[in-house]
């Protein structure tokens, strides 16, 4: 059944161990959602107009490699608005990407960067990912993404306890918590630790391994 589904096992020896435990551990993004978070929402700020910061956005957007950049231009290109010159683009680690399009210098970056009077204009938190749009160095907008949980996973998760025997499921993600629990709630685990680095879960990982002699 793996292999037809593409599945690859290394080690034959987890498929008998498998009946023998009693902890789940997943991932969030690609694992428990489909990994292609969806613009759901712009909130637009004073007078900029929700189009006009889609298509500054988008147009920056065009030259990051950041996993919501793809959607930002997908959803410029459904509403059809067209990609416009873009100049001076930079985009620093941890610092966003900035550019400037149309006459106005834009900043896409996130929650954490912002201080003082544009932290207190910011839309309150909701759960999914989110970014922060800046045009002249004023708030335009706060784009707000989901990625959707996978159809089968609630069904999944509710039935190992009862026919498998687990006693335990959790859920590690390097996202922010309350997108985490958002997931969590929809699929039922109880367990979860979100801003996880990839070096903190597997700790969690053997945490949990240490735990069980029979593995």
């Amino acid at each position: 059944l793996a292999a037809r589904r593409g599945i690859i096992i290394k080690d034959p020896v987890v498929l008998e161990r498998l009946p023998t435990c009693r902890t789940a551990i997943f991932d969030k993004t690609g694992t428990l959602t489909y990994g292609r978070p969806e613009l759901v929402d712009i909130i637009s700020a004073g007078e900029f107009e929700r189009d006009a910061v889609l298509q500054w956005a988008a147009s920056l957007e065009r030259y990051s490699k950041h996993p919501l950049a793809t959607t930002i231009v997908k959803a410029a290109d459904a509403a059809k608005l067209a990609a416009l010159e873009a100049e001076h683009v930079s985009e620093k680690p941890g610092q966003g990407l900035t550019g400037r399009v149309n006459g106005q210098d834009i900043a896409i970056t996130h929650r954490k960067k912002m201080t003082g009077e544009l932290l207190a204009q910011l839309p309150p938190a909701q759960p999914g990912m989110e970014c922060v749009v800046l045009a002249n160095g004023q708030l335009a907008a706060t784009f707000l993404f989901r990625d959707a949980p996978r159809a089968e996973g609630r069904s999944f998760v509710t039935h190992l306890a009862p026919i498998h025997r687990f006693q335990k499921v959790m859920l590690l993600s390097g996202d922010r918590a309350s997108e985490v629990d958002y997931l969590a709630n929809l699929i039922v685990i109880e367990e979860t630790y979100a801003s996880q680095s990839p070096e903190q879960k597997v700790g969690r990982v053997r945490a949990e391994a240490a735990k069980a002699p029979t593995l």
